[in-house]
């Protein structure tokens, strides 16, 4: 049995978004969801041009112009995800999130100034996703393809058998911002911000390929990403009507500095039933990062004291990737006064490489599987109360998306289904 320090390895990270692998990295780590104070999430996040909400902040800051008075609010999230793949709902990953994913201060001050401090979770990463699949060009066809020189055996061929990859993700994106806007006869509504994001994701895979005979290959590896980055935002909501307002906001890409770690090991169970592998490696990398332009423009609606409609349009633009964008619709009823019900749908494509990530034995990076989601739709219901002090708040949202999950590039997709089930509950005091 030789051991050997030679392992599998991906496009690796230089300074920009100029490779696959690369491109992968900062589409996992650009990813966001609709998220915030359960009256946000009932609307869909479609509150651009109502404002009023520590969390519209974060697509335009100028929605705290809006506000009358101070205003302390924090939030609770109970996440529920599922994954199965398509024609194999029985074998059904199941993953469980409690987190806060707001808390804001918002103060008041004369001259119609505000200002705010907020905390908001961007992102969070609990998924198990597994796929499982028959024939196919195996791995370890593809590194003799490619002349890899691992002095390890490995088997080479179509996986007459199986082929079958378990991914489980963890972390989150957090963001943490200072925001500033104005009332301007109570027509206008200018606002500024500044944001840092801070990333935490942890992702382990094991790829195995089962051939006949007992033989196999098996690629384990683990990912580290964490670092930080910082954005410019500002926004603009212009009411010329009192039943009308009009809002667009604009978040600047994030540049940081992120750290990459990986380990991994290749296995294998070759034709003479010998045992080899490649000793666990691991390899460091140091990047800058860019996170996506982001651009929201809404109208709303206002239906005399009744309530309200609005409907928001959200774009984002990532270097080497397609644009992504959202639609959003939410509504707002007033039953009684200090009472709402909210409702919302959103759909949202993803952002989807150009090409795929590619296998290069050139660098140390062993993980060769991504991801490229599809469509997701977003429905939720809230029910709220604000009284003279106090705010209650309570959310359901539910998101389901599809997505390809590859092992490498010359295996055909794992079409991954995703229903994930959030309840927000917010609380919050204000003064007069």
């Amino acid at each position: 049995m030789k051991r050997l320090a030679y392992i599998l390895t991906i496009i690796g990270l230089a300074l920009g978004v100029n490779s696959p692998s690369q491109a992968q990295d900062y589409f996992r780590l650009g990813e966001r969801t609709i998220n915030g104070t359960a009256r946000y999430v009932g609307m869909s996040g479609a509150m651009s041009a109502i404002g009023g909400d520590p969390s519209s902040a974060h697509d335009n800051p100028a929605g705290l112009g809006l506000y009358r008075r101070s205003e302390v609010t924090l939030s609770f999230d109970q996440t529920m995800d599922f994954t199965w793949q398509n024609g194999d709902d029985k074998n059904r990953q199941k993953d469980f999130l409690f987190s806060v994913p707001q808390a804001s201060i918002v103060f008041s001050l004369p001259q119609n100034n505000k200002f705010q401090f907020s905390y908001r979770r961007l992102h969070s990463y609990r998924r198990t996703m597994y796929g499982a699949g028959k024939d196919g060009y195996s791995l370890g066809a593809v590194l003799n393809t490619l002349d890899v020189n691992w002095d390890i055996a490995f088997c080479t061929g179509n996986p007459n058998r199986a082929h079958d990859l378990k991914l489980y993700e963890a972390g989150m994106v957090n963001e943490y911002a200072f925001n500033w806007a104005i009332n301007i006869s109570d027509s206008w509504y200018v606002g500024a911000g500044l944001q840092v994001q801070s990333y935490n994701l942890s992702a382990d895979a094991i790829y195995q390929e089962d051939f006949a005979g007992g033989r196999y290959n098996q690629n384990k590896t683990t990912l580290f990403y964490s670092g930080v980055s910082t954005s410019l935002s500002a926004g603009l909501i212009y009411r010329p009507f009192e039943w009308l307002r009009l809002g667009v906001g604009l978040q600047t890409p994030s540049l940081g500095a992120m750290s990459i770690s990986s380990t991994g090991e290749l296995a294998s169970m070759t034709d003479s039933l010998r045992f080899s592998y490649a000793p666990d490696q691991t390899y460091t990398e140091r990047s800058v990062i860019t996170q996506p332009l982001h651009l929201s423009s809404s109208v709303a609606f206002q239906i005399g004291a009744y309530g309200m409609v609005a409907l928001q349009h959200d774009y984002y633009h990532q270097p080497k990737e397609t644009d992504q964008h959202s639609l959003r619709l939410g509504l707002e009823v007033i039953p009684v006064l200090g009472f709402y019900i909210n409702a919302g749908y959103a759909c949202e494509s993803t952002f989807k490489q150009d090409r795929i990530v590619a296998i290069d034995p050139t660098f140390n990076r062993q993980d060769t599987y991504f991801q490229m989601p599809q469509i997701a739709h977003y429905g939720s219901l809230a029910l709220g109360y604000r009284g003279k002090y106090f705010i209650a708040q309570v959310a359901y949202q539910y998101r389901r998306q599809q997505l390809n999950l590859y092992a490498h590039e010359f295996v055909a997709p794992y079409n991954i289904c995703a229903d994930t089930h959030r309840i927000v509950f917010t609380i919050g005091w204000h003064r007069y």
